[in-house]
């Protein structure tokens, strides 16, 4: 993206977001979920923003998923109420906070341990409203959720609390972002979808009826329509992209909303640079392919190594173009940090500054 605005390019770094690709990938991912007539509930932990999460409704999804408490909080603070908390809520604190929530919300909380589901019942009881949950089922990531066996084990019991509605099961395919193929990302969501189903089906002999198989990753998202059993998409990723999407084969550059504006600030040598995007801008969180993000338009640079404000850049053949002033445009490895390192964010059309998207939910990790 060529920003024309001279005065936003002298003060870097900065979060820029193509509101073009964006608004893309938003129509994108809520056709294919119509196509393939399966509800969408995005994870808005990626962007962290009402203005988004309702761009996203708005565009056809059922409702949204938030990773916290506190950022549901801010998305109903916002008029959005039809809400997946996809973490437990545990502890006399958050109890407190959930039950106003609850009375003023549509919420669905995700859990895998009767411990929390004991709390959110005493909640129900308390409101004389059931708390509705999905249960988390381990599909291969490690992560949340019991083996299946387990979990079958867990949901019996869970089922017998007055003030729990389970409606639901719920994985997430983290270890598809190491697949890079079309048919090996597949099977990955075969694989899960499967797991789920194998459960939904055992829960049934025992009359605990599930009505919805919900799954989440945008290294998935394009083949959900060749994914048997599910009803429900919770991509996140998908509005922005990053390294770790294109890695798994999930988008290219040209689909990446979200890049770092950043400045060279020093060249030392001329097998080095320094920018000014650090670990505070970029995160350290690492991808597939070499370096902390990727420099738009310079496939030589590697961004090599981080501090807290410096980005050290390698020239692998001691040849660019660049120099102190220049500006460049990062891809990040990971988006979800990126953006929850920042309070604004700057959308632009054609290069053009169009508006400042407020992170409202930044910082709400509890």
């Amino acid at each position: 993206m060529k920003i024309k605005n001279e005065e936003l390019l002298s003060d870097t770094p900065f979060v820029a977001v193509d509101l073009d690709i964006m608004e893309k990938n938003i129509s994108w991912l809520s056709n294919l979920a119509k196509k393939a007539n399966v509800k969408l509930r995005p994870h808005t932990k990626t962007h962290k923003s009402p203005f988004i999460a309702q761009l996203q409704i708005d565009a056809g999804a059922e409702g949204i998923t938030t990773a916290t408490l506190g950022e549901a909080e801010v998305m109903v603070d916002a008029g959005i109420t039809n809400i997946l908390i996809a973490f437990p809520i545990l502890g006399k604190k958050k109890l407190e906070r959930f039950k106003r929530l609850h009375e003023r919300a549509n919420l669905i909380v995700a859990l895998d341990d009767i411990k929390v589901a004991e709390g959110l019942s005493k909640v129900g009881e308390k409101t004389k409203n059931p708390v509705t949950v999905y249960i988390d089922v381990d599909a291969g990531f490690k992560r949340m959720g019991k083996s299946p066996e387990e979990s079958i084990k867990s949901i019996k019991e869970i089922s017998k609390l007055s003030y729990i509605n389970i409606i639901g099961l719920m994985s997430h395919t983290g270890h598809a972002y190491s697949k890079s193929t079309f048919n090996e990302v597949l099977n990955v969501a075969k694989e899960e979808a499967s797991i789920l189903n194998s459960v939904k089906a055992s829960l049934k002999k025992n009359k605990i009826n599930i009505q919805e198989i919900s799954v989440g990753a945008s290294a998935t998202a394009r083949v959900i329509e060749y994914i048997p059993y599910i009803t429900e998409v919770r991509s996140g990723m998908y509005v922005f992209n990053d390294r770790m999407v294109m890695g798994a084969g999930g988008g290219n550059i040209d689909d990446c909303a979200l890049t770092i504006i950043a400045t060279v600030i020093s060249q030392p040598s001329s097998d080095r640079l320094i920018i000014d995007a650090g670990s505070k801008t970029l995160s350290s969180d690492l991808s597939k392919d070499k370096g902390y993000g990727k420099i738009k338009g310079h496939n030589n640079l590697t961004i090599e190594r981080l501090s807290e404000e410096h980005g050290i850049v390698k020239v692998n053949d001691e040849n660019t173009s660049l120099q102190v002033g220049s500006v460049i445009e990062i891809i990040p490895n990971h988006v979800c940090p990126v953006v929850n390192l920042t309070d604004e964010l700057y959308g632009f059309k054609n290069g053009d500054f169009e508006k400042i998207i407020q992170i409202a939910g930044r910082g709400c990790n509890r």
